[in-house]
């Protein structure tokens, strides 16, 4: 018997047509399944990201308002789609988020809608909703006393 196979038959060095077709296929179904999933993940981390820094700058003010002794003023600014703790307010809102807030007061000279930090540790009212692509809500709230920042997912229905 001939050790490279069927006589006058040579063994080829290389892969079939089936074989190519079939890793082909399972390559496409293993994308097909993987990038929306990675894409959904993108979503969620740039949305942790967003509610990370929303967070740290209210900290941030009621840390500066504890320690100067002065009232800090968290500043939302829906013209221009920017908060912060600077006049005017520096950091950018995304065009695929909306805050909301029904008891915020407003700065008359600026028509910002604020939050005051006072220096006794103390909070103005404050509630904010946080809402990413028009459907996916977070409630941020801030102990009126404490200043404790408490953010809470809902949950799509």
């Amino acid at each position: 018997m001939n050790p490279t196979g069927i006589a006058g038959w040579q063994a080829a060095n290389g892969f079939t047509l089936l074989e190519l077709v079939l890793v082909m296929l399972l390559m496409g179904l293993s994308i097909g399944l993987i990038l929306p999933r990675m894409g959904a993940g993108v979503k969620r981390m740039e949305e942790r990201e967003f509610l990370q820094d929303l967070v740290q700058t209210l900290k941030r003010a009621h840390i500066r308002a504890m320690s100067s002794g002065q009232t800090a003023v968290f500043r939302i600014r829906g013209s221009s789609r920017r908060f912060g703790l600077e006049r005017p307010p520096t950091h950018l809102i995304p065009d695929n988020v909306d805050i909301y807030s029904d008891i915020l007061e407003e700065d008359p000279e600026t028509g910002d809608r604020v939050v005051f930090f006072y220096s006794d540790g103390s909070v103005s009212d404050n509630d904010l909703k946080v809402v990413f692509n028009k459907q996916h809500t977070f409630f941020v709230f801030i102990h009126p006393i404490s200043a404790t920042i408490r953010v809470v997912e809902r949950k799509s229905s």
